[in-house]
């Protein structure tokens, strides 16, 4: 991806918490160059996906002619002055500032606990008994985690960004990470926003990336509608911002629409990977990433390791690579495996042993640049994902997967699966996995793409071609509707 366009040279933090409009003012990339704020509490580290988001939207905004400020969590800032190498954090400047994270951690989606509505304030609104019963959940929780306060320093902290950032005209918002609960916050902020008479009226885009409900809509995901749609009308009527809603997938938008809310699909970027073609053929390498969470199978992998621990792993036929708390290990690796574990972890950093084990273990978070350089020895990529959680929501490792060319294996019943089936049907596709319904198929399965790795190999990447063009940070905010600055500069030309 280009990234010619004009952007800052350093990367700037601030770590205050109050309005100093004319110091963000004068460290705006140029005086005359459109902006785009992107806001997301949830960076924090230099790991995951919530900054690799960010990074990847700011090179979007750079290859269509604006500066970039990313408005993150407040300990990002010292995170960012140990990393002053990672080409990255380069593509903005920096407002760290949030003190308050995972907002969807009371959501009326599926990733949520909430149970019934709220007003701008984080009160319970709606029929009494619901409300009764969730003002006790609130009250039994610690106070900095209590739904009222949560979106109280949220659209405090906002509030100052936005005054800070001093948005103009051209000027645009972008909250990478959005959801019911954090649309109150964001409908509070704008209401406190409207005083500011000298500042232009805002454009703002939220994404969506979380499934509202499994199967069909209930009455939990109807409030989440609702909520939301409130949240909006409050935003368009402090001052007539703009905002509009996109979803990071087709299913979530449908979702979405179901409930009432107008959404926009776009397709979520990922980064272009070269990678050097497989100079081995065995064993396999079957590459499970990040962290194991039990969402993305956790409690699967003990089970799995043992099934096909004999055939698969002990023969050399196949190597599985994964991620391990080192503190947790042990629920994750057999105790048949245990010898292995502790050969590969004794051995991290020697490839010609790790090449020959049953097991390749990385531990703990890993850096953006090891994350990538592992990803780029996998031959398959296997997810263990709950298909329920994932029926609507986005994958970005499996993106990362495919526009390395890898193949994937894949559970039935969810997004993960659309794509391997739509790369089946598309010109520049074929086969690129394998997909499954239940674990117990997965050592068959496992058997079975070891016999046709070699030839699934070639259209996964003959597939990685159209990934490469349509998952950008570009390509994402043409999508939400973000004018190209470019076409502007040649017509002033001309």
């Amino acid at each position: 991806m280009s990234t010619n366009a004009a952007q800052p040279s350093r990367t700037r933090v601030r770590e205050s918490n109050t309005p100093t409009p004319e110091k963000l003012r004068s460290d705006s990339p140029c005086d005359w160059q459109s902006r785009i704020l992107f806001v997301d509490d949830n960076v924090r580290s230099i790991g995951g996906h919530y900054l690799e988001l960010a990074s990847l939207l700011a090179e979007g905004a750079s290859e269509l002619g604006y500066g970039a400020v990313l408005t993150s969590h407040r300990s990002f800032g010292s995170v960012v002055a140990r990393h002053t190498d990672d080409p990255r954090l380069s593509m903005f400047q920096v407002d760290s500032r949030f003190t308050v994270r995972r907002m969807e951690n009371w959501s009326l989606g599926i990733d949520g606990p909430s149970r019934c509505k709220r007003d701008l304030t984080g009160r319970p609104v709606g029929s009494s008994p619901e409300r009764l019963r969730q003002k006790i959940a609130d009250w039994f929780c610690r106070p900095g985690r209590r739904p009222s306060r949560m979106i109280e320093q949220w659209s405090d902290q906002f509030y100052a960004s936005l005054v800070d950032f001093r948005p103009r005209r051209g000027d645009v918002v972008v909250v990478n990470t959005a959801g019911d609960f954090q649309m109150l916050a964001l409908a509070r902020a704008m209401k406190r926003f409207e005083s500011h008479k000298t500042f232009q009226r805002c454009q703002i885009h939220a994404v969506f990336h979380f499934a509202v409900y499994e199967g069909r809509p209930d009455w939990r995901s109807i409030q989440f509608g609702d909520q939301v749609n409130a949240s909006v009308a409050a935003i368009r009527n402090s001052g007539g911002h703009r905002i509009q809603i996109h979803a990071t997938t087709e299913p979530l938008r449908n979702q979405l629409r179901r409930v009432g809310i107008s959404a926009t699909a776009i397709d979520y970027p990922t980064r272009p990977r070269a990678v050097p073609p497989k100079t081995r053929e065995t064993p396999v390498k079957v590459l499970l990433a990040g962290l194991p969470r039990a969402e993305k199978g956790r409690d699967e992998i003990r089970r799995l390791l043992q099934a096909i621990e004999p055939e698969m792993l002990r023969s050399g036929r196949m190597q599985v690579s994964l991620q391990c708390d080192p503190r947790r290990w042990q629920r994750v690796i057999p105790k048949s495996l245990q010898d292995v574990y502790h050969t590969a972890v004794s051995g991290i950093g020697d490839d010609e042993t790790a090449g020959n084990l049953a097991l390749e273990i990385k531990l703990g978070n890993l850096s953006s640049d090891d994350y990538h350089r592992w990803l780029d020895t996998a031959d398959i990529g296997l997810f263990l994902y709950d298909a329920k959680r994932y029926v609507a929501r986005c994958s970005g490792v499996l993106l990362e997967m495919l526009i390395r060319g890898s193949a994937v294996i894949v559970p039935e019943g969810c997004w993960l699966a659309d794509q391997v089936r739509l790369a089946e049907t598309h010109p520049e596709g074929g086969k690129i996995g394998w997909v499954y319904r239940s674990i117990d198929e997965l050592p068959s399965l496992m058997r079975q793409a070891t016999d046709e790795i070699a030839e699934v190999r070639e259209s996964c990447k003959r597939y990685a071609a159209r990934i490469t063009r349509r998952h950008s940070g570009t390509q994402s905010l043409l999508a939400m509707g973000v004018r190209d600055l470019r076409e502007t500069t040649v017509e002033r030309a001309a």
